[in-house]
């Protein structure tokens, strides 16, 4: 399972960069195609949508990218994203991939929404004959994932801020197992 999340993780990273490597290029014809790192500690399993079954805390990381090149009405330009939550007491990770608006509020705060999907190394299968576990049972290896965030932007290219996330499978698969994966914390981002 970790390795499947690895290999993930490395074509996200593949794919975004060789994009970013040939499409991205500041007014100076410099090569910028991140232009925000993000890493922090999350709760894992919050139980904000669901029961709690697993524990701890999680580790995470997210790259942003350029903003998409057009205008889809009233949302504004998204940015694509990619990143992991690595859960530090063994239980379930992600790695996911997807895209980020970012809205402006008054005194430098910032409200960001995020919608993508997630492949995760947790449970996935429930069976009614099998004993409960103690690891959510999410149906699927991979899932929705949607995110928010609320932030303060402070000198300059330095902002702090509170993020919620989501994966399921929104019961859209046929899977018996959705029990959802939330998680909440604090993050650090800093912009290029």
């Amino acid at each position: 399972m970790l390795n499947k999340l690895k290999i993930f993780l490395l074509t996200f990273v593949f794919v975004f960069t060789t994009i970013g490597g040939i499409s991205a290029f500041d007014k100076k014809g410099t090569s910028s195609f991140i232009t925000e790192v993000k890493t922090g500690v999350v709760q894992h399993d919050a139980g904000i949508f669901g029961r709690q079954k697993e524990g701890g805390l999680d580790s995470t990381f997210e790259f942003l990218f350029r903003e998409i090149n057009y205008n889809l009405f009233w949302l504004g330009k998204p940015r694509p994203h990619f990143g992991a939550t690595i859960n530090m007491g063994g239980d379930t990770s992600q790695a996911y991939a997807g895209v980020t608006w970012d809205y402006k509020l008054p005194k430098r705060m910032f409200f960001n929404f995020s919608w993508g999907m997630a492949y995760h190394n947790g449970d996935k299968i429930h069976d009614p004959k099998h004993v409960q576990t103690d690891k959510k049972e999410l149906g699927s290896n991979l899932l929705f994932r949607e995110a928010v965030e609320l932030g303060w932007n402070f000198y300059g290219k330095d902002s702090i801020s509170l993020r919620f996330d989501h994966i399921s499978n929104a019961n859209l698969w046929g899977e018996d197992a959705n029990e959802g994966l939330d998680t909440f914390g604090i993050v650090y981002s800093y912009r290029f």
